[in-house]
């Protein structure tokens, strides 16, 4: 277990600098492209409470974010026929190349990552990862009482 906090930040520095050149050149701070990739998965949840949930990204951020890519013209706010308390949020057509950049260095991210490892320590890693993010929401939510 030795080195498992240094490793995390070694990542999380990794993914900055892979995602650097995208977000320098849209203009977009590292947070509002991690809001429009969330939005492009299905069944992930379309509003700011979900991101401020799963990406445990601060409510005061993502709502900046989702303001400032509205105005942009990168995505659009709507509501539900009988709620008019929660926004949904969706892509707009013109985020779809940013969409695209931005899946594609992840994937680099996750091959830089995996380098040399064979296809079943993948699949072991990927349930690992998921079993320590189950644990740590899993605190989360007992800690702040959710």
């Amino acid at each position: 277990m030795d080195g498992i906090i240094e490793n995390l930040y070694v990542s999380r520095e990794l993914y900055s600098v892979l995602f650097g050149p995208i977000c320098s050149k849209y203009k977009l701070t590292m947070t509002q492209m991690l809001v429009l990739l969330f939005l492009s998965k299905d069944g992930r949840g379309d509003t700011a409470s979900d991101i401020v949930e799963r990406l445990k990204i601060a409510k005061s951020h993502v709502s900046a974010s989702v303001h400032d890519l509205e105005e942009r013209g990168f995505l659009r706010g709507s509501y539900e026929e009988h709620n008019h308390r929660t926004v949904h949020l969706h892509l707009c057509g013109n985020s779809d190349e940013i969409v695209r950049e931005g899946r594609r260095v992840q994937e680099e991210f996750i091959s830089v990552l995996s380098r040399g490892f064979t296809d079943e320590e993948k699949k072991s890693i990927i349930s690992y990862i998921k079993r320590m993010s189950e644990n740590a929401n899993g605190f989360l939510r007992e800690y702040f009482n959710l």
